[in-house]
Formats: structure tokens, C-alpha cells, sequence
């Protein structure tokens, strides 16, 4: 299926507001959504697994995006792709990273910060800096994991911790 036109990162976090998707915003765009002073490309999204189905189906139906999977895939990393636009989406319940460290979706969640855009009217949610440090040690650490790290580290020194809600 050919997109019509290009999803938006806004558009898609409406329609899974919308839909009331439990989902974090990860990756280099929350460290962005922190302030941090870096670019990205795609968009990666971690999503509750219970909410696979309805996500799939909300992006081949309602959005027209192609995705890399069947919608009744087991794998837990799917790509959507609009346009110019990739979106990854990861449907696990935790993960670990190399410091063995488990890393729960739901404490991420409770964890998680309510960040708001008034000029586009929305809201989206981000892990707490101490999550999404933790979530950029997934993999081993490349460059620009470790700069995002280092810039999450001086962010939480001069902000403090972000109310939570």
C-alpha cells in the first residue's frame, strides 16, 4: 500500500492519542524533546505489546503507512514508512541493556514525562531522563549514543527531575 501522503510525526502521535496507545517517544527525539542539540531522522517509538494489534492496524487503515511486517508478526521491532519518514516501532514488555540492567515498560511508563506542544496542541509522553539514559545503553553505546548520554547527564544536573504525572 503506497502512502498518500506524508504521515507526519504529529499526525501519528494524535491518532495513537487518540486511540489511548501506551507509548513513549525514545531514541533521539526524546533526547531533542529534552532540548538536547542533535538531528534525527526517523522516530522511535517504544508501545505497550498489548497494544500491537490496534497500533498495526491504526497505521495500515487509518494512516495508509507500509510497514516491514505483517500485522500478526511475533518479531517485537516493526518499521513504518511514510513517505520519507521511518517510524520503529518496539512492542516489548522490558529489554535489557549491556549493563544487564531490566528495563520494564510499565516502570518506564509510570516513570514518564507529559511533555506538551501548544503550537501544535498535543501532548506526548518521554522516559524520565534516568530511563532514557538506561534505554541508549540497549546496544553498546556508538558516538552519537554516548554524546545523547552525556548531554541526558548535564540536562539532569541543571533541570533536576521533571515532575512526573
Amino acid at each position: 500500500m503506497q502512502s498518500q501522503k506524508e504521515v507526519s510525526f504529529f499526525k501519528l502521535i494524535r491518532e495513537l492519542n487518540r486511540a489511548k496507545v501506551r507509548y513513549l517517544i525514545i531514541g533521539r527525539r526524546a533526547v531533542i524533546l529534552y532540548g538536547g542539540p542533535v538531528l534525527t531522522v526517523d522516530i522511535d517509538l517504544w508501545i505497550h505489546p498489548e497494544d500491537k494489534r490496534r497500533v498495526l492496524s491504526l497505521l495500515l487503515d487509518r494512516l495508509g503507512l507500509e510497514i516491514s511486517h505483517p500485522p500478526d508478526t511475533k518479531k517485537p521491532i516493526i518499521s513504518g514508512f511514510s513517505g520519507s519518514r521511518k517510524f520503529d516501532l518496539f512492542f516489548q514488555r522490558s529489554v535489557k541493556n549491556i549493563e544487564n540492567e531490566k528495563i520494564e515498560f510499565e516502570d518506564c511508563y509510570k516513570n514518564s514525562i507529559l511533555k506538551e506542544d501548544p503550537r501544535e496542541d498535543i501532548s506526548f509522553r518521554i522516559p524520565s531522563i534516568d530511563d532514557l539514559i538506561r534505554l541508549k545503553k540497549i546496544r553498546k553505546p556508538n558516538v552519537k549514543d554516548e554524546q545523547d548520554i552525556a548531554y541526558l547527564l548535564k540536562a539532569k544536573r541543571l533541570f533536576g527531575k521533571p515532575k512526573t504525572r
